[in-house]
């Protein structure tokens, strides 16, 4: 039989989990709710404890996801902006470039997480490899890594969906 506490951690994930998928998140927002109850504990006393820690586990999930997004949604921002598109091509062409860009999107999508999340850091964001391992905590070979598995899985989703790039070598090398 397992002790209150545990059936509290496993109920408390569950709950998470309805907001979360990765296993990750799930538990770094269940280990900050705990922290943040007992936090708030040591400062008074808190009068339903159980009902504080889901809706503190609840309002981290919600900030998790909000920064994820807004993280996402800016990096895409940023990328269309800096001249994907050009402004002086037929509109045919802007059309074809337009749509190259939502399947190289929708390729970025299917990533890994980590290996999405370095893509953008080193491609949206222009950090240097180094930069990308701190802020990611992961080494520098393991960024490179990440970097080569997401311009080829970008590259061959672009070329399945009629979408060739001229320059694949070109892209490669300025990794």
């Amino acid at each position: 039989m397992k002790r209150p506490e545990q059936q509290i951690q496993i109920r408390l994930k569950r709950y998470i989990a309805r907001l979360l998928k990765r296993p990750e998140d799930i538990e770094d927002i269940a280990q900050e709710s705990f922290l943040k109850v007992l936090e708030a504990g040591s400062k008074g006393e808190i009068r339903y404890p159980k009902t504080y820690l889901y809706r503190t586990a609840r309002n981290l999930a919600l900030n998790s996801l909000t920064r994820k997004s807004y993280i996402l949604t800016n990096s895409l921002e940023d990328l269309a902006s800096q001249d994907v598109l050009p402004k002086s091509a037929p509109l045919e062409d802007d059309m074809m470039i337009q749509e190259r860009f939502e399947f190289f999107c929708r390729a970025m999508v299917n990533l890994p997480d980590v290996t999405r999340k370095v893509l953008i850091l080193r491609k949206c964001h222009g950090l240097s490899r180094k930069e990308v391992a701190t802020e990611l905590n992961i080494s520098i070979s393991s960024v490179e890594k990440h970097l080569a598995k997401a311009l080829d899985s970008c590259i061959h989703y672009l070329d399945v969906c009629g979408y060739p790039l001229e320059s694949d070598r070109q892209l490669r090398k300025k990794q």
